[in-house]
């Protein structure tokens, strides 16, 4: 007995140090992504902290109005209301958020192989491919929703020991489901395939009723969140369903509606993730192929792959859904690399767990060849090709940034400033700015209702639109036609201007216009 809890105990403190390396690794990541220049992905990134941080501010059970899931504004406003708004903040809590991202990986992954070592490499691998290395700093919610969705599913595989522990894992899944089904409308497809497989086995004859009532809580675990989001839509909109209506909306003012052909849809996803993780999905492949032709000889290879059959299962069918919501406009995100990030988390595993196989059953020279094919297929990539073939440029809004923390600097609270915008490009300025109740943005540019006219075409314009909104200072390109004296502050290519005739002091004129709606 004391053998075997001392045996217990060794074990617990391997897993120990393997995540604390995992996360050290998950860490190293960010620093890496951070001083390659990556800040954020798109607009989005700094839409979303400017509402975290108006919800600092005033909470609110919704915080956008919008179709916009409402936890990862609670998780990043209420830290916001501790230390303080800012930039700067949300970067650390998606740091943060990031490393517990990379554990929970971690754990999953040690559900589904069962099997330490591999557990660790496929972990490490899953913390550094390039999007998962970006989506661990950038201020968006995608990532923790992924490792969520993943744990969920890795909690459904059979564990080895005590089946008690079965029900208890799909516990852990149900709330996984909850909070990830909060954050990002991916879940969803998986909350409800999460919920049958857990149902369909509490009712299994011969199931304990401690068994049952853990499988049935799982399940109303899973399905809770989006039946409270849909419920909410229909009290606070009339509409259960009012958030599809907006994201489809949005995709066809955008000129991206669904075209309606099942082909184009199915093959997406699958194309977005060769595309944009060439070296994850290629290395995949070739060490697959090395694996297939060992397998004859090799008859570990058979239950090695069978724990994968239903995380895999399950992520097949979140695909089919999303391809289905794409051919009605419904798809969550115009960004279907993000949407498939549970799956690349998924692969990177996998990965892992295969290189691990096939390293240790490998000849010498087998490894060579390996390590030959993956140099041949990675070093190209590493060297510029991905950014030939990549789909997308990321959000460059260095000087938005700067002159945003130069007017919050330099204006106190109360003090508002009206903003040029230009393009989406707004939300950075009010981001760093950290006060959204003092930024007054001076037209909309929502494709739904077509861009509002632009107050900065010339000073006279320009100089009404100030008095309307009772700001004495502005933030505008330094090339904009209405600038006729120069900043006070200059950042780049903006700067912080002084209007020529003083409007009302702080408090006095019209109430603080907020930011519009996010790009989606």
């Amino acid at each position: 007995m004391g053998s075997g809890a001392g045996s217990a105990d060794d074990a617990a403190r391997s897993i120990a140090k393997d995540a604390a390396l995992v996360a050290l690794v998950k860490l190293a990541s960010a620093g890496v992504a951070l001083a390659w220049g990556f800040r954020a992905v798109s607009d989005d990134d700094f839409a979303r902290v400017v509402i975290a941080e108006e919800w600092a501010r005033s909470p609110k059970l919704d915080p956008t109005g919008t179709s916009w899931l409402p936890l990862p504004f609670w998780i990043v406003g209420l830290v916001m209301r501790v230390f303080g708004r800012g930039l700067d903040v949300a970067r650390a809590v998606s740091i943060a958020l990031g490393v517990a991202s990379a554990l929970v990986v971690y754990v999953a992954a040690l559900w589904i192989t069962q099997d330490r070592r591999a557990s660790l490499v496929g972990s490490i691998i899953a913390a550094v491919f390039p999007w998962s290395a970006r989506l661990g700093v950038a201020t968006v919610p995608e990532l923790p929703a992924a490792a969520l969705a993943l744990l969920a599913a890795a909690s459904l595989s059979p564990p080895l020991g005590a089946a008690s522990r079965s029900e208890g894992r799909a516990l852990v899944g149900g709330l996984a489901l909850f909070a990830s089904a909060l954050c990002r409308y991916e879940a969803w497809p998986i909350a409800g395939i999460f919920a049958a497989i857990t149902s369909y086995r509490a009712l299994r004859p011969g199931a304990l009723l401690s068994a049952r009532m853990k499988l049935f809580l799982a399940a109303l675990l899973a399905l809770a969140a989006p039946a409270a989001w849909i419920a909410w839509n229909q009290i606070a909109h009339g509409d259960a369903l009012h958030f599809l209506d907006r994201v489809a909306a949005y995709r066809r003012a955008l000129g991206g509606g669904g075209d309606g052909s099942a082909l184009k849809a199915i093959f997406l996803y699958p194309m977005a993730f060769a595309r944009q993780e060439p070296e994850l999905f290629g290395s995949f492949l070739i060490v697959l192929g090395f694996a297939w032709r060992l397998a004859p000889s090799s008859p570990s290879l058979t239950p090695r792959a069978r724990r994968y059959v239903l995380p895999s299962a399950i992520l097949l069918a979140q695909l089919a859904a999303l391809a289905a919501a794409m051919m009605k406009d419904g798809a969550p995100t115009h960004h279907p690399e993000r949407a498939l990030l549970s799956v690349m988390l998924l692969f990177a595993i996998a990965l892992g767990d295969l290189g691990l196989w096939l390293y240790t059953r490998s000849s010498p020279r087998s490894r060579r060849a390996v390590a030959l094919w993956l140099a041949v297929f990675i070093l190209p990539m590493a060297l510029g090709l991905r950014r030939a073939i990549r789909m997308e440029d990321y959000a460059e809004r260095g000087d938005e940034v700067a002159v945003g923390l130069a007017a919050g600097a330099a204006l106190p609270p109360g003090e508002k400033a009206l903003i040029e915008v230009v393009d989406y490009g707004y939300f950075a300025v009010i981001a760093a700015f950290a006060r959204p109740e003092d930024a007054v943005i001076d037209r909309s540019i929502d494709p739904r209702g077509g861009p509002a006219p632009s107050s900065f075409v010339d000073h006279a314009a320009l100089l009404r639109r100030l008095e309307q909104s009772g700001a004495r200072y502005f933030i505008a390109r330094l090339a904009s036609p209405a600038v006729v004296a120069p900043p006070e502050q200059a950042r780049g290519s903006w700067g912080l201007f002084r209007a020529s005739s003083a409007g009302p002091r702080p408090g006095e004129g019209a109430p603080p216009t907020l930011p519009t709606e996010p790009s989606r």
